[in-house]
């Protein structure tokens, strides 16, 4: 691409509470980098693809010189936000994982970092965290609901992968606290941005920025582990989703107790 274009395209998905605010702000630091965090990007091809009577049959047989508009539409809302010319563009949205099917077909060149944390601590934080309403918060109201939502979002991933194949990558919250320089740097090869030292030090630049994830506060302070494990602190509050989570826990990696 052309310096007048962006030099790329980058979703950060996962879900809510998985640390996909952390690996925005990393990558954040660099200046070829431009994030947009939680930001209407995806309204009008949403509107039409989902939200509308019949959008995903249309969107399963639409063709893709039709689809076009609905490219022209993000990259539109993107400019009239910030410069994106040249730049990797960072969209960072993780309940847009609720939309990969359409990401899939509209962007088939974006990249796909998605953010994996171990399933207990991401329901139980999303289920004792206060957000604000929308279609998809109000699943957080009991355990079992954040539970079902969280199994039924990942199920959908998981029938995206296929069509991603090296376009994607995952990337474990835990691994990224343990060894962050090898984590971050892997990161920067996918992403196709160029590591610093600067990285190790992103909650510095993170304070400066204006950010509005439930999971700022935690990024302005760096690097910290007193949420790993927090939900064993609540293991028999837990236990009746633990089963609707086990699947999870052993596809990502995690110790089952």
């Amino acid at each position: 691409m052309n310096g007048a274009t962006p030099a790329g395209l980058v979703f950060i998905l996962g879900f809510p509470r998985s640390g996909t605010t952390l690996l925005a702000q990393i990558l954040a630091t660099a200046p070829q980098v431009v994030v947009f965090e939680e930001r209407p990007l995806l309204g009008k091809a949403i509107n039409d693809f989902v939200d509308a009577p019949g959008g995903p049959e249309k969107l399963t047989a639409i063709d893709d010189l039709a689809l076009e508009p609905y490219r022209t539409d993000f990259w539109h809302r993107a400019r009239e936000e910030d410069e994106v010319a040249g730049k990797v563009v960072i969209e960072q949205t993780a309940f847009n994982t609720a939309y990969l099917p359409l990401i899939v077909r509209l962007f088939p060149g974006a990249k796909i970092v998605f953010a994996v944390r171990d399933p207990r601590d991401v329901v139980f934080s999303c289920f004792r965290r206060q957000f604000a309403p929308s279609r998809f918060t109000l699943e957080f109201r009991t355990l079992e609901s954040t539970a079902r939502f969280y199994d039924a979002t990942m199920r959908l991933a998981e029938l995206c992968r296929p069509a991603l194949g090296q376009r994607l990558i995952d990337l474990r919250n835990e691994d990224l606290i343990e060894s962050f320089d090898g984590q971050s740097q892997q990161l920067c090869r996918f992403t196709g941005v160029p590591w610093s030292e600067a990285m190790r030090h992103f909650e510095v630049g993170a304070r400066d920025r204006t950010l509005t994830t439930r999971s700022s506060h935690q990024v302005k302070r760096g690097l910290v582990k007193d949420g790993v494990g927090a939900w064993r602190r609540y293991a028999a509050q837990m236990a009746p989703v633990l089963p609707i989570l086990a699947p999870w826990v052993e596809r990502f990696g995690y110790l089952p107790d």
